[in-house]
């Protein structure tokens, strides 16, 4: 999708900007698809909730004791509505984490739900994406945004690209990376020890843990890149 930017005297439009929004079928699926699933299993938890209620071993009594409580037909409505409900919280989520992205000759905005993070174009050296994430570099080879995109990549690549953007295939700086093995020497205590936290952290997987460990990385100047749980590390120049 496009909107126009600014006209100049003789109406014609000086600069235009093209917006990537998640396919539609993803967009409003999930307004159908997660309350579909949550009504289907407050179906099937009220179905099996006397019997596992029953079990002196099982673990939750207290939930399925509530799940099977109330007569037939109502307490089989109520379970299913309550399913929906839920299934409609779980598409909310999903929809404040998808990606939209704007990109323009004068900056590019990524916006996921009500937050809009703007990157002026003069600091954008080089994009390209990478499992998934859109990536967006300085001139340093620093991380100016690290995004999980799920939009499609060809039409990321033509937008970038049509706004002078240097569109890379792949990243720019992959063979720089070296293999992280616990203190590293070339890296200093305070670098190793964010290292080792984000290690623990992707063991856990937590990720939101991560993602902060790698911002505070990002400050160190030190750019990661993530493979079968291990972590490779770059210096920016």
């Amino acid at each position: 999708m496009r909107t126009p930017g600014p006209f100049s005297r003789d109406n014609e439009p000086m600069s235009t900007a093209t917006t990537i929004h998640p396919p539609a079928l993803v967009r409003r699926g999930s307004w159908i698809y997660c309350p579909l699933l949550g009504a289907v299993a407050g179906f099937l938890l009220r179905i099996v909730a006397a019997w596992v209620a029953g079990l002196p071993w099982a673990p939750f009594q207290g939930v399925f004791e509530l799940a099977a409580s109330g007569a037939d037909p109502w307490g089989m409505l109520v379970a299913i509505a309550l399913g929906a409900i839920i299934g409609l919280g779980f598409a909310g989520l999903f929809a404040q984490e998808r990606l939209t992205v704007t990109v323009g000759p004068e900056r590019v905005v990524l916006a996921t739900g009500r937050n809009a993070h703007e990157i002026a174009a003069a600091e954008v050296d080089a994009v390209f994406t990478e499992r998934g994430h859109l990536v967006l570099l300085d001139g340093t080879g620093a991380e100016l945004a690290r995004r999980k995109s799920g939009l499609d990549r060809l039409a990321l690549r033509d937008a970038f690209r049509e706004h002078g953007y240097a569109w890379r295939d792949s990243d720019p700086y992959a063979g720089r990376y070296v293999l992280w093995t616990g203190d590293t020497e070339q890296l200093s205590l305070r670098v190793n020890a964010l290292m080792t936290e984000r290690d623990r952290a992707l063991r856990r997987r937590d990720h939101k843990e991560a993602a902060l460990l790698r911002t505070q990385l990002a400050e160190q100047g030190i750019v990661l890149r993530d493979g079968h749980r291990k972590q490779y590390w770059r210096h920016t120049d």
